[in-house]
């Protein structure tokens, strides 16, 4: 096997900017985001990243790790892993991240559990922020938001089924390869990190799929445990542009998948 041409590092603050138009360039190509940069409130997954990650950073449970090209020291790739349920002696250590604080430990046992229990929640509303939720003043006649509630309640009935209270897994919130670095095993690599997990912990990890993307997560030991076929037209403000005067958008299949860990 020949030696990779990147690195795995943590993913620091000043790398915030370079990774969200990274993950904008990475899905130019998405056919429900194309679709939704076309709405009343154009969805932007540049500004999307740019406020979300920062947040993320500053959480004890969220392991943030990015590709680094050995040769140039280019930016190639972003994976952002939640641990659900892990304790903070459980927490893997990754070289140039600072692990940030958990509660005071002075706290009432009861208080410590219930606090506990809130950060499950967050870290459960941070795993599918790839998948914006209605505002609470969402326009119900904006076809894409429609479409945001349907995606969204699937998700979290979903989440509810797969993370129920005491839950120990890991959740892939969002994997971006750069369109230059495609296809050349980082994807694969930031995921194993995940996978590698799972099998030393005896726990699964699961992944809310994109349609481009869920190759990616198969070749890496995901299966696919259901979907959500959409038909984007019926959600669509416009016609594809620049495609033609009877272009459609197509149908749209969301991979619900987990990844068991080894048998061995």
């Amino acid at each position: 096997m020949s030696e990779p041409t990147f690195t795995i590092q943590a993913l620091q603050l000043e790398d915030v900017p370079e990774a969200a138009q990274l993950s904008s360039d990475a899905f130019l190509t998405d056919r429900q985001t194309q679709m939704k940069a076309l709405g009343r409130n154009p969805f932007d997954m540049k500004k999307y990243h740019t406020e979300s990650l920062p947040e993320m950073l500053k959480s004890p449970r969220c392991v943030i790790l990015k590709a680094v090209d050995k040769e140039t020291g280019e930016f190639a790739g972003f994976c952002n892993w939640g641990l659900i349920g892990f304790s903070p002696e459980e927490m893997p250590v990754v070289e140039g991240r600072i692990q940030p604080p958990e509660r005071p430990a002075a706290a009432p046992a009861e208080q410590s559990e219930n606090e506990n229990d809130k950060e499950k929640e967050k870290e459960k509303d941070k795993s599918s922020a790839v998948e914006p939720k209605p505002s609470p003043d969402a326009d119900p006649e904006d076809p894409i938001e429609r479409l945001q509630a349907l995606t969204g309640a699937d998700l979290d009935a979903w989440q509810k089924e797969v993370m129920p209270k005491g839950t120990k897994c890991l959740v892939v919130i969002g994997l971006s390869v750069s369109p230059k670095f495609q296809r050349r095993g980082i994807g694969s690599a930031l995921l194993r990190w995940g996978t590698k997990i799972c099998d030393e912990a005896g726990v699964f990890a699961w992944v809310h799929s994109s349609e481009p993307a869920w190759k990616i997560y198969e070749k890496a030991g995901f299966q696919v445990i259901r979907t959500l076929d959409v038909d984007l037209d019926e959600y669509a403000p416009c016609p594809p542009p620049d495609e033609g005067p009877d272009a459609k958008w197509g149908h749209y299949v969301f991979r619900y998948m987990k990844y068991f860990g080894s048998k061995d």
